[in-house]
C-alpha cells in the first residue's frame, strides 16, 4: 500500500495487495486527517460502495417522484463525523472547501443510488444546490462549488453535467462550510 501527496492537498492511494480495492482520498489540512471514499473495481468498471448519512432529523435523504430524485441536503460528514468545520475563507481554504464540496457531491449521488437501486439508474443530473458559510468579504462560492462539479462529471460522465446554484451565507448546520443538495433524473 502506498498513500503520496499529490497537487492540491489531495493524496492518491495505491493497493498492491490482491484486493481490487481503489481509493480515492480527501485530506483535511485543517486537521491533518484522510478520508477514504472507497470504490470497488470488477472487471475494469468501477462501482462506488454506498457511503450514505442517517438523516439528522425527522426528513428523508431522498425522494423519488415521477422519475426525479430529490436529494436532501448533504454535509461533509461520515456518520455523526463532520469531516470540515468553519467558514470558507476564514478557517478553511479554497482547496480544502473545494474537497468538502467533492465529497458532499459523491454523499448525494450515494444516496440517489442507494434509492434508485444503483448507479446505473441515474439518467442525469439537472441540478445542484450549493450552500457555502462564507467569512465576510468571501466572493469565491462558484469555485467552491466547482470542487463539486469537477467530481460528478468526472464520476458520471456527460450524466453529471447539471445547472448550478452557488449561495454564501452566515451559517450552515454543525458549522459545516459545504452543503450541497441536488434534483436528479432516474430510471423508474
Amino acid at each position: 500500500m502506498r498513500i503520496s501527496q499529490g497537487k492540491s492537498s489531495s493524496l492518491e492511494y495505491e493497493n498492491n495487495s490482491r484486493s481490487n480495492r481503489v481509493v480515492s482520498v480527501y485530506s483535511d489540512p485543517c486537521v491533518n486527517t484522510f478520508f477514504l471514499n472507497a470504490a470497488m473495481v470488477n472487471t475494469g468498471e468501477m462501482m462506488t460502495e454506498h457511503i450514505t448519512n442517517k438523516p439528522g432529523g425527522n426528513y428523508v435523504p431522498v425522494i423519488i417522484h415521477d422519475g426525479l430524485a430529490y436529494v436532501s441536503g448533504q454535509l461533509p460528514r461520515k456518520g455523526e463525523t463532520l469531516l470540515y468545520s468553519g467558514k470558507v475563507g476564514m478557517d478553511i481554504d479554497l482547496p480544502a472547501a473545494q474537497q468538502a464540496a467533492a465529497f458532499c457531491a459523491d454523499l448525494c449521488i450515494a444516496a440517489v443510488s442507494e434509492a434508485a437501486g444503483g448507479e446505473e439508474n441515474i439518467i442525469q443530473v439537472l441540478k445542484v444546490v450549493g450552500y457555502i458559510a462564507s467569512a465576510p468579504g468571501f466572493t469565491q462560492q462558484s469555485q467552491v462549488m466547482n470542487g463539486a462539479s469537477d467530481q460528478l462529471v468526472a464520476r458520471l460522465g456527460a450524466r453529471g453535467t447539471h445547472t448550478r446554484t452557488s449561495v454564501g451565507v452566515a451559517e450552515l448546520p454543525r458549522g459545516a462550510p459545504v452543503e450541497l443538495e441536488m434534483i436528479v433524473a432516474v430510471r423508474k
